[in-house]
């Protein structure tokens, strides 16, 4: 999990993007944002916390052939970290 310091105004535009285009399990305080980067996709279920702050819980990535999907769990900080600040700085699309 990798937590990270938004100012008001990005966590307000995050939050609200989050509300509107992210899958959210009932009774489940975060939500899972599908990311295509370069030709790869991801899964990555995100929370927001107190004090204008996101956390990256954890993040598929998927791999689809003839055979269906297949799936591999990320949890490394350094990949959580850099797929949370693409997810700021671009968006939910």
């Amino acid at each position: 999990m990798v937590i990270r310091q938004l100012k008001p105004r990005q966590f307000e535009y995050l939050h609200e993007s989050l509300i509107k285009k992210a899958y959210t399990i009932p009774l489940d305080a975060s939500y899972i944002v599908n990311m295509k980067i370069n030709g790869e996709e991801h899964d990555v279920k995100v929370q927001p916390e107190n004090n204008y702050k996101i956390a990256i819980l954890q993040a598929l990535q998927i791999h689809r052939d003839e055979d269906g999907p297949n799936f591999t769990l990320i949890t490394r900080g350094n990949l959580l970290s850099s797929l949370l600040e693409i997810l700021i700085c671009r968006g939910i699309r």
